[in-house]
């Protein structure tokens, strides 16, 4: 027999491998690769304030794609919020929240201490503009709209964060 927690564990891994499906099949060509002009982003923020990559131009812009669920991605939050406060003349971070609810998401931002922008991709259209098929990803988008040569599949260490970080001029 199932416990209630265990039925809302598996209810919460469908409902994100059906995002995550769904995104793998509107995505046509992948990941955008380094030099390509950033797919657009337009999501509601956890105060429902629609942010935009656009509005950032001139910045540089980290786009985390995460999810509560996902330990990988829980584990790296920290190293991000850092990155935000130790660069925040140069770099905007956005934690793009793959198919979650707000209330789940603000609770656990909260929790986590994440001052960051925390953007909210409920249908996974943003995800799938950027070829997101499994998470976390992280694009770095430089101050011109495009794609630079960091874009990390997987588990993002202080080593490789600080690594890709260097194509940014310094501060």
């Amino acid at each position: 027999m199932r416990t209630a927690r265990g039925r809302a564990v598996l209810r919460a891994a469908l409902a994100a491998a059906t995002v995550l499906l769904s995104a793998a099949q509107a995505a046509a060509g992948g990941l955008p690769a380094p030099g390509d002009p950033a797919p657009a982003i337009a999501l509601p923020d956890l105060q429902g304030r629609e942010v935009t990559l656009a509005s950032l131009r001139g910045r540089a812009v980290l786009v985390h794609f995460w999810a509560t669920w996902c330990p990988v991605c829980r584990d790296e939050l920290p190293l991000l919020e850092e990155a935000a406060r130790e660069r925040s003349g140069s770099l905007t971070v956005l934690g793009v929240n793959l198919g979650e609810k707000r209330d789940k998401v603000a609770a656990y931002a909260r929790e986590a201490g994440l001052t960051f922008p925390i953007l909210l991709d409920g249908r996974g259209k943003v995800a799938a503009r950027y070829g997101v098929l499994s998470l976390p990803i992280t694009v770095l988008v430089g101050p011109d709209g495009r794609v630079a040569s960091f874009i990390q599949m997987g588990s993002l260490s202080a080593e490789s964060l600080e690594r890709g970080l260097r194509v940014l001029p310094p501060e």
